[in-house]
């Protein structure tokens, strides 16, 4: 042996005297240590995941490590009245009818359906956003909506100011679904004098014939994203300017990995009424009484990546399958062809969105399908259990200015997850210590303290949902300034939506809250279209959903409006700050590709009330709305949002597999959770995570993810010895935290401290906190054994609640529980009367 050696394992060269075999020897020692030096190679794989769903090839199994995400808001200057939902927000110029429509739609519930008036050959609807598109000719736009042509020859969305001056988006002639159109808007060309800006959508034809429009929306977009509409495809732009209600930022972002194999157990499956039976997770049961193909079918429809090849196999299949592909709006693409074969491939389309998975049978008989997979690529693979992973970062906000120069940034350092916040919202309403900053004709200024606001920074929604613009000086009703100086938000109210008439001089605080609890002040006994100007009893009144108003009487109201959503404050912090955030599972990459889903809007554990239906089925539901099975009110299980699609239920806790997972057509959104009977806990606490089908109001989509994964076998070692470390560090820590609240529980508890003055004992109270927390107090009389039922401020929550008995002799701690109701849990207490003191955190 010589001292040469190889460079990575520093295996000595042969120096054998055949040259011939010392050749070829030291030539597989070298072969060999170059592969042993790409699996210690230490560089990690970087990777970017966009929005939506996308395809991941990975040299081998590892983790996703490193994961940040830039904030991102969005702003619809059209608020929501592009939503579609109520076409009393629209007007018309020339005599069109508007109708909402429950057919054609796809935000929402409705569509807007605008038809020619007789004897035209145009229609159309407008809504008018003068004074929210500045006068700076450096400004860039972009209007975009859904169209659908109905009978007509086709619809069309346009921009125009006063002047006349018009951007038209693409005219759509389809009538088979709806298709994106998009119109930039330069704003040098709008005439800088024009005190009107409208957005028309026109449909052209004869009288009588009509189109549909849904989504529209109006954003301020960057001269770079100006720039690159022209090359970006529908889908692209979709993307990136998905429909908002108002103001959103990215909420509750998420990464799913789907398992190699992308089919679901057959419990998830749209099954043929009566015909198909899920006998296992993965053994699917067809009784077919006869030839017809459609009434026997049962599918699942899978998220799919454009221009990608997929397989399916089933290798126990008595009957067919086939493969569909959908676009976004699970619209036909291409319809398969069945066949009995164990094994089909499919390349999806540019437009596909998700393939749908059939199985059914076309003659009388009994036909089984047994462990069915879906896997990428053109090969079939090995059956194994769908196992996707998930993180989640639930509760998390993540913001920006409108042209992204600043944003709040989630990274991960040490093996956990952090946010660097850069923004705030809040809710403008009335708990916040409002005052009268001075007097206008036809408006009043309010003001409020925002001690850590940069000036000029706000952006300030509506409770219509309307923009209220920043002005300066402040010269007319709703318009808004943050001034870093004097550590306020100044808002100016109109009279007509306040009540405040000008000649009412003695405007109280209590009153101003009251307007931002959703209260109108008019004249007792009067309508409440006029304003209350100093004579007369003062009396308070809500809008009814049906526009008209509710009189409240002649107390100022101290509680929120029914079905008020208050304006919303969002502003840039003077100073960032750096916080731990909680996160939710974590991503495996397997060898070879992976489809992997990004998105936002990941409802994480909000609680969930079961309910047995009674019609004897034998089963407990989890509806995501007011909803009537049967004859039976199943409203008691509504959860906060419609729902996409299920992750998980838990029962105290703990992952509870004995749910199903059913694909509704009736159901308010697309699924319902159930469980049989036997198989529940009534007295257990069940929470559950699932994606929210409404996108649009809560969040705006992300962008981007960064990431990395190791390549090499060396990195992986490491990655995962660092990663077992910090959860060590991790479950040590919340021991010992669990171990200290334990010892505090032993003696009396006293939540609201010594000095807190934030939290009285002698009032009622609730709070929520930027972390997503939520607080709870208040105080109730309880005599002579009595129980007493406490007020819930947040009933989508699970509370923790903590209670203290307070007598003439000293307080006795009377119990620490949660509730798994609408209510809180009841306590007893024996004696004469006493008042109970509680709190309560949530999440």
């Amino acid at each position: 042996m010589s001292g040469n050696k190889t460079s990575n394992l520093q295996l000595h060269h042969w120096t054998g005297a055949d040259p011939v075999l010392r050749t070829e020897f030291n030539e597989n020692f070298k072969k060999i240590d170059a592969f042993a030096g790409q699996l210690l190679a230490e560089d990690p794989t970087p990777v970017q995941l966009g929005y939506g769903m996308q395809v991941v090839n990975a040299k081998q199994t590892s983790m996703l490590e490193n994961v940040s995400i830039k904030g991102r808001t969005l702003v619809n200057l059209l608020g929501r009245d592009g939503n579609c939902e109520d076409s009393t927000k629209f007007k018309t110029g020339n005599g069109a009818v508007l109708t909402t429509d429950t057919t054609h739609y796809v935000y929402g519930t409705r569509g807007l359906k605008v038809e020619i008036p007789t004897g035209s050959t145009a229609g159309n609807a407008f809504l008018d956003i003068s004074g929210l598109i500045k006068n700076d000719q450096k400004k860039k736009y972009i209007l975009i909506g859904e169209v659908k042509n109905g009978n007509g020859t086709s619809g069309v969305l346009k921009f125009s100011d006063e002047a006349g001056y018009g951007v038209l988006a693409s005219f759509v002639t389809d009538a088979t679904r709806f298709n994106l159109t998009y119109a930039k808007i330069d704003a040098s060309q709008i005439k800088a004098s024009s005190s009107f800006r409208l957005v028309f959508f026109i449909v052209l034809g004869t009288g009588g014939q009509y189109a549909y429009v849904d989504g529209i929306r109006l954003y301020e977009i960057s001269q770079m994203e100006y720039d690159s509409l022209d090359s970006m495809t529908p889908e692209q732009i979709a993307a990136k300017w998905p429909y908002v209600d108002d103001m959103k930022s990215i909420y509750s972002p998420y990464v799913i990995k789907y398992g190699e194999n992308l089919l679901p157990p057959f419990s998830e499956y749209k099954l043929a009424n009566g015909n198909g039976i899920a006998t296992d997770p993965y053994v699917l049961t067809i009784t077919s009484t006869g030839t017809d193909v459609l009434q026997n079918e049962c599918y699942v429809d899978i998220p799919a990546k454009p221009n990608t090849t997929y397989t399916l196999s089933c290798p126990a299949i008595t009957g067919k399958a086939k493969l569909i592909s959908l676009d976004s709006s699970k619209t036909m693409i291409a319809n398969g062809t069945y066949s009995t074969s164990q094994r089909q491939s499919k390349t999806t389309e540019a437009n596909c969105a998700y393939l749908r998975v059939l199985f059914s049978a076309d003659s009388a008989g009994t036909f089984t399908f047994t462990n069915p997979m879906l896997n990428l690529g053109p090969d079939a693979l090995t059956f194994r259990a769908r196992n996707d992973d998930y993180l989640l970062f639930p509760n998390v906000q993540l913001a920006s200015n409108v042209d992204r120069t600043v944003y709040d940034t989630l990274f991960q350092r040490d093996g956990k997850y952090w946010k660097q916040t850069r923004f705030k919202t809040v809710d403008l309403d009335g708990s916040l210590e409002w005052r009268l900053y001075q007097d206008g004709s036809g408006y009043r200024a309010v003001e409020v303290s925002i001690v850590d606001g940069l000036s000029d920074t706000e952006k300030v929604i509506k409770y219509d949902g309307k923009t209220i613009p920043h002005v300066f000086p402040l010269t007319g009703a709703d318009q808004s300034i943050l001034s870093r100086s004097s550590r306020v938000l100044q808002l100016t109210v109109s009279n007509s939506d306040s009540g405040w008439g000008d000649l009412y001089k003695d405007l109280s605080t209590n009153e101003i809250k009251a307007y931002f609890l959703g209260y109108k002040m008019y004249v007792a006994g009067g309508s409440a279209d006029v304003h209350y100007n100093g004579s007369g009893t003062r009396a308070w009144a809500y809008r009814r959903p049906d526009g008209g108003w509710q009189d409240v009487g002649i107390n100022v109201p101290t509680t929120p409006a029914p079905g008020f959503t208050p304006y919303k404050l969002q502003y840039q912090l003077t100073e960032a700050a750096v916080e731990e955030i909680a996160s939710e599972g974590g991503i495996t990459l397997h060898e070879g590709p992976n489809q992997v889903e990004i998105g936002a809007g990941m409802i994480a554990r909000e609680r969930a009330n079961p309910k047995r239906f009674n019609g004897g089925d034998g089963y407990y539901y989890i509806i995501n709305t007011d909803y009537n099975m049967g004859g039976q009110d199943l409203t008691g299980s509504k959860l906060r949002y419609r729902v996409k699609k299920f992750t998980k239920v838990y029962c105290n806790q703990n992952i509870d597999n004995k749910w199903n997972y059913r694909l509704l057509s009736s159901a308010y959104g697309l699924y319902q959770a159930s469980i049989a009977e036997s198989a529940f806990n009534p007295t257990a606490a069940y929470t559950v995570t699932y994606l929210a089908l409404d996108q649009y109001a809560i969040t705006c989509n992300l962008e981007s993810i960064q990431g990395e994964y190791a390549s090499n076998l060396k990195k992986v070692v490491d990655a995962l010895a660092a990663h077992q470390a910090d959860v060590e560090a991790r479950v040590s820590t919340a021991e010992n935290l669990a171990r200290q609240v334990h010892i505090s529980q032993k003696g009396v508890v006293n939540p609201w401290g010594d000095n807190n003055s934030a939290i009285s004992k002698a009032t009622n109270g609730y709070q929520k906190l930027p972390s997503g927390l939520v607080l709870q107090w208040g105080a109730a009389s309880i005599s002579n054994s009595g129980t007493v039922t406490f007020p819930v401020a947040f009933p989508n929550y699970v509370m923790h609640i903590f209670g203290q008995v307070e007598t003439s002799a000293a307080s006795q701690t009377v119990g620490i529980g949660s509730y798994t109701n609408t209510q809180f849990s009841a306590w007893t207490v024996a004696g004469s009367q006493q008042t109970i003191h509680w709190f309560a955190i949530g999440y």
